[in-house]
């Protein structure tokens, strides 16, 4: 059975640190979550080749997440001679379209019509999307955070094994379900260790270690990984998801492999 893995850009919050881009993800060196200003020097010093991306999955349109899209696009620009086409590009359908269209734009300032030979597939997601990828298969889930947001379940379905990503959300009761198994679950920590106050996340909506927890307990997860969180609430949020679950589970550690 073929292993699969997760390779870890990033796994900051929105304060970027040295050696730790924003949170940023690939699944197989196939498939991206999100995009981190880094990602093409990332993905080339850790042998990767740009082009061999051709699936970029966003979970929402903050900019922590997306800065990473234009240098992308700039490299299939240099690379493929202006061709675009193999490349598709996933997220909420709230804003997914007009990202792209705008980042495109920005890369291609001389005219987009002058100088795309083709152009990027965009897949707009709601709750209940799906996208089939041989090997994979990729559900999309309803987040909720300050912008439209995505939460993505991807199988192997050579393998069986899953994966899956919360992007920035707060918990919500349909969580559990639909990442029911997974055998890896990179969830966010912006509140480290918890608890997360109402009050406090009724305009950010994120979460802590405790909604972590709760998802790995009630969804029968099988290895957890923290991310997104600052720097200092890191070493409490790891304590206190291994204090309550007895899987594997830690911090998604930036430049690391997680095999699952």
């Amino acid at each position: 059975m073929r292993e699969n893995f997760v390779r870890v850009l990033g796994s900051a919050d929105w304060h970027q640190t040295a050696h730790n881009d924003h949170s940023c993800y690939t699944i197989d060196d196939r498939i991206l979550v999100d995009a981190c200003p880094s990602v093409v020097t990332s993905l080339q010093e850790h042998g990767v080749e740009p082009l061999d991306i051709r699936l970029v999955l966003m979970t929402h349109m903050h900019c922590d997440h997306y800065m990473g899209l234009a240098p992308l696009l700039h490299y299939w620009r240099v690379c493929r001679d202006k061709d675009l086409s193999g490349l598709t590009i996933a997220g909420p359908k709230a804003d997914i379209r007009r990202l792209v269209e705008k980042t495109l734009a920005f890369v291609f300032d001389s005219g987009l019509a002058e100088n795309v030979t083709g152009m990027p597939r965009i897949v707009e997601l709601e709750d209940g999307g799906e996208i089939d990828f041989p090997p994979y298969h990729i559900r999309a889930g309803a987040g909720d955070h300050a912008v439209p947001d995505i939460v993505y379940r991807v199988t192997d379905s050579e393998s069986g094994h899953a994966a899956g990503f919360t992007g920035d959300t707060r918990y919500l009761e349909s969580f559990p379900a639909f990442f029911r198994d997974v055998d890896l679950l990179l969830h966010e920590a912006s509140f480290g260790a918890g608890p997360v106050h109402p009050e406090q996340n009724a305009v950010c909506r994120h979460s802590s270690a405790q909604e972590a927890v709760r998802v790995c307990k009630e969804g029968g997860v099988r290895s957890l990984l923290l991310t997104h969180s600052y720097e200092p609430k890191r070493e409490a949020a790891v304590a206190e998801v291994r204090r309550q679950l007895h899987i594997p589970a830690g911090w998604a550690l930036p430049h690391h492999v997680y095999p699952y």
